[in-house]
């Protein structure tokens, strides 16, 4: 028995034949994105494929259509050209300011992430499909990094009067010169704006009103990057922190120190130091109180865990953030129970002996698997095929094909 397994972010099908599609008993299509004619559909239809997809794009025979792919960062900008292009962004794309002709010549435009555009051309896009948000931006702005900090020099160099950020926008520096920002009539919108609370009056007057506006201290610095508060973040940058990323806070001399914190990420705090914690103001996305004792795996794409492991950590074993974790059948339900916290994982594989148990401990858990079980045929059953692994047989009879783009 011979299959076929495609595993792509886009399979174009429009030029698949009978003779290629015969040769195999089953063929299993996973795509993020399937292109089809009317023929090579009918033709899909008539031999034993299974299609697990997240969007189909029914392209007319005859037409001659090319697709382009960008991942991470794209633009379209007024001398673009799609004439008969389809265009797939896997990220973020930008149409500039007089782009709307160009950004309308495209035979079809998918964004999988964020679309930023000018406000006029909200509902004048028809041809883009978008698999995430939209941001609008006030016509005629200048585009600026997700992240932004105004300084004086920015200041100085400024001088389109019109500025976006699709990020954050940051006021931090209390000695700016708020008289050549004035007098550049310089005006500015964002998602989000942090402002230090002596420049607020200002700078309120000066930014787009749909903005979200955030009030923090004069001193406040900006911390671009995950942070371990250590008392040498403190010296280098202050008690008063704007931190874009996650913190972890297990050191009582420098929370002592810490006058303020805003954490655009997860905060997470030692539970010994919660009394002392609550006496600072700190703001955060969210909030996860550790016990330090506990050792954790995080970000893992597959994780083993035997008796022997949990036996080397008597206080526990936390595995969060992970693809695939399997457990030994020589760990007892009891173990489980009393030294294993699972959460944030896609998959559990398990014995029929511990599926209790490791219900009990999983929290956010997409999938428990007991090892040897059938599950019933379905699009999930194949997801959950694929990361348990093919036996022997299957491996030796099946076609695996794994790529960013593949043409049948």
């Amino acid at each position: 028995m011979r299959n076929k397994t495609i595993n792509s972010a886009m399979c174009d099908a429009r030029n698949v034949t009978e003779e290629s599609l015969a040769g195999f008993d089953s063929i299993t299509i996973n795509s993020g994105i399937l292109i089809t004619g009317e023929r090579s559909k009918a033709l899909l239809n008539r031999y034993p494929v299974t299609m697990n997809v997240g969007t189909v794009l029914e392209v007319p025979d005859g037409q001659d259509i090319r697709v382009e792919q960008i991942n991470g960062k794209g633009e379209i900008g007024p001398n673009a050209d799609g004439t008969g292009v389809f265009l797939m962004v896997n990220g973020r794309l930008t149409i500039a300011n007089d782009s709307l002709d160009a950004a309308q010549s495209y035979y079809r435009i998918m964004v999988n992430g964020k679309i930023v555009m000018p406000r006029s051309y909200q509902g004048q896009v028809t041809n883009i499909e978008v698999n995430g948000s939209i941001q609008y931006y006030p016509d005629g702005a200048t585009i600026l990094k997700s992240d932004s900090e105004i300084d004086d020099l920015f200041l100085v160099r400024a001088t389109n009067p019109l500025y976006f950020c699709p990020g954050n926008l940051y006021f931090l520096d209390d000695g700016i010169d708020i008289g050549l920002l004035q007098s550049k009539g310089l005006r500015f919108g964002a998602r989000r704006i942090v402002v230090a609370k002596s420049l607020l009056g200002q700078v309120a007057s000066l930014v787009d009103e749909e903005s979200e506006i955030i009030r923090v201290p004069d001193g406040t610095r900006l911390v671009g990057e995950d942070v371990d508060l250590k008392p040498k973040t403190i010296r280098r940058y202050g008690t008063k922190l704007f931190v874009r990323g996650d913190v972890t806070m297990q050191d009582e001399e420098a929370l002592r120190a810490l006058e303020y914190l805003y954490v655009d990420g997860t905060l997470r705090v030692d539970k010994n130091l919660e009394e002392l914690f609550d006496e600072v103001e700190c703001y955060y996305e969210d909030l996860k109180f550790f016990d330090p004792s506990i050792n954790r795996i995080e970000d893992r794409t597959v994780v083993k865990i035997g008796s022997s492991m949990l036996k080397n950590h008597p206080a526990g074993l936390i595995v969060e953030d992970c693809a695939k974790v399997v457990l030994a059948e020589d760990i007892s339900p009891e173990d489980i129970l009393e030294k294993l916290h699972i959460q944030d994982c896609a998959l559990v594989v398990c014995s029929e002996e511990q599926e209790d148990s490791v219900n009990l401990v999983a929290r956010d858990v997409a999938m428990v698997h007991v090892s040897g079980r059938e599950e019933p045929r379905s699009a999930a059953s194949d997801i959950l095929k694929g990361m348990l692994g093919m036996d022997r047989s299957e491996r030796m009879n099946t076609q695996v094909i794994n790529v960013s783009e593949y043409k049948m």
